[in-house]
């Protein structure tokens, strides 16, 4: 068996004592760690293990909450552009509602909004950033609901009509999306955004404020793992023997991992005409601890593929690096992509430490999709995109680049049966 259950509370994932509610158990357990390792030779899988609740908890702590306590939502009303640095990958197609919820003190309450005419999602991740519950335009057919958030080992009952969605731990990520169609529609977007609601239930402990800092610091990196397993009632992961923990060694082991991480450890998925498609395992890893870190640093929060699709491009249909020193061409074919909600195409720089953001230019355009105004589409119903640095003579559909290597990112949300099996595939980015 490649899982385990809690160490310590494994009965607590039962859902006795809800029988006023429809009970809704976690669909991930923890993942397993590394077995005791040898500190001299392994640092890299404990690394690899630990990364992606430190990275949770590192966005936990930053800007991208805007401040906003624990167990709250928090609204960020712009769409997301060149400034905005907080989480790696974002898109600029949907509004963001994130929450850092802490279940230690008890339930915490979540109301959607019914919202049939546009395209929503609340993913709800663990610790180490499985996808547990996805509520929203897929799961839910738009439906709203009321919902009480707990953690492993809370017993107890929710009011009837309210639904019990048990966490496989104690902090989670709550991450909410609604589409937006261009800025006429930002304000709507934004009034629908403040119905979705989140609070804590009665009078429950104080949150914890989460802690990450450097993550070459092993006091640290250790100290956020093993505090995110015993909360949840686990055993701590066996970690911290003095050979891993020891600063120089270990600050060492750390920074040779992350340059690995940045030159592609742990990728996975298939390579079809330049684009890579995802693994099964996206959004939801099991043990797959490389594959986990891989993502934690370049898309952190990723939706499971029966949500979303994400295509990474990073070469030509020659295999060249993509690179802003020359110009390309991306092309759709009549019919567009079968997508039952939207696709887009986004443009990233990638930072030092291997993440991707938005660039700054001319036309302060980040993207281009199905919703984006002012396309010239073919009579045949076909779409050509222009991707380059410099401003081509007509613009209506150009995808501004930076003047170096770049990444582009395809996504597809609420792909069809034929996105999703691979029996419809994009065709390659060719250079002009």
């Amino acid at each position: 068996m490649n899982r385990r259950e809690f160490a310590a509370g494994a009965g607590a994932l039962a859902l006795a004592g809800c029988a006023a509610s429809t009970s809704t158990a976690a669909s991930s357990l923890l993942p397993a760690p590394p077995p005791r390792i040898d500190p001299a030779t392994h640092a890299e899988e404990a690394f690899l293990y630990g990364f992606a609740p430190f990275e949770m908890a590192r966005v936990a702590g930053g800007a991208f909450t805007q401040g906003a306590p624990p167990n709250r939502f928090a609204h960020r009303a712009t769409l997301s552009d060149h400034t905005a640095r907080a989480v790696t990958t974002p898109n600029n197609d949907t509004l963001y509602s994130p929450a850092f919820v802490d279940l230690t003190g008890g339930p915490v309450e979540l109301v959607t909004p019914t919202l049939t005419d546009r395209y929503w999602s609340v993913a709800m991740m663990s610790a180490f950033t499985d996808n547990f519950r996805v509520l929203g335009t897929r799961t839910t057919k738009g439906a709203g609901g009321r919902y009480w958030l707990v953690g492993p080992q809370w017993r107890g009952r929710a009011p009837e009509g309210v639904e019990v969605v048990r966490a496989p731990t104690a902090d989670i990520w709550v991450l909410g999306r609604i589409l937006v169609d261009g800025a006429y529609d930002l304000a709507a977007a934004a009034a629908v955004q403040r119905q979705f609601t989140m609070q804590p239930v009665g009078g429950g402990a104080s949150p914890r404020r989460f802690r990450a800092a450097d993550p070459l610091d092993s006091e640290n990196f250790f100290g956020v793992l093993d505090e995110t397993l015993t909360r949840s009632g686990a055993a701590p992961s066996g970690l911290q023997s003095p050979g891993l923990t020891d600063g120089d060694a270990w600050r060492r082991e750390a920074a040779a991992t992350l340059a690995k991480l940045r030159s592609g450890l742990g990728r996975k998925g298939r390579l079809i005409s330049g684009w890579t498609y995802p693994a099964d395992n996206l959004g939801d890893f099991g043990d797959d601890h490389a594959f986990r870190a891989q993502v934690a640093l370049s898309g952190l929060g990723a939706l499971p593929k029966a949500e979303a699709i994400y295509l990474s491009g990073v070469v030509d249909a020659t295999g060249a690096l993509l690179n802003g020193a020359n110009a390309y061409r991306f092309s759709l074919p009549p019919g567009g992509a079968p997508v039952d909600a939207f696709w887009s195409l986004s443009m990233y720089e990638v930072d030092a430490e291997g993440r991707l953001y938005f660039i700054d230019n001319p036309i302060q355009r980040y993207a281009i999709g199905n919703r984006t105004q002012g396309l010239l589409v073919a009579a045949d119903g076909s779409l050509e995109v222009i991707i380059s640095a410099d401003r081509p003579a007509n613009a209506s559909n150009w995808l501004p680049a930076p003047r170096k290597p770049f990444r582009v990112t395809f996504r597809g949300y609420l792909p069809q049966a034929p996105l999703l099996s691979g029996a419809w595939t994009l065709p390659a980015i060719t250079r002009v």
